[in-house]
């Protein structure tokens, strides 16, 4: 039976017999690579981070972090696969 929906807008499913939840088809959350990729692009080139926020739609706090987290993996030198930069 229906039970709600989940943070990213899934519907939540509970069993009659035993009352677990679970979400069949659960929604990505998040943003694309591509956005994720091109902000940190702009911000390599110089443009600020509230500026990037604007022109992609996203806060300036997610840029900061995705910058951040970009940075530490290129100082240890491994950067995740999904997030390796494209089209440079």
């Amino acid at each position: 039976m229906r039970d709600g929906k989940n943070p990213s807008g899934s519907q939540r499913m509970r069993c009659q017999a035993c009352g677990r939840r679970c979400t069949p088809r659960p929604q990505a959350r998040g943003y694309p690579d591509e956005v994720r990729g091109r902000a940190i692009r702009m911000c390599l080139e110089g443009v600020s981070f509230r500026q990037v926020a604007r022109e992609l739609g996203v806060n300036h706090q997610t840029v900061v972090n995705w910058v951040n987290s970009y940075v530490a993996h290129a100082k240890r030198g491994v950067l995740p696969v999904k997030r390796r930069l494209t089209g440079e």
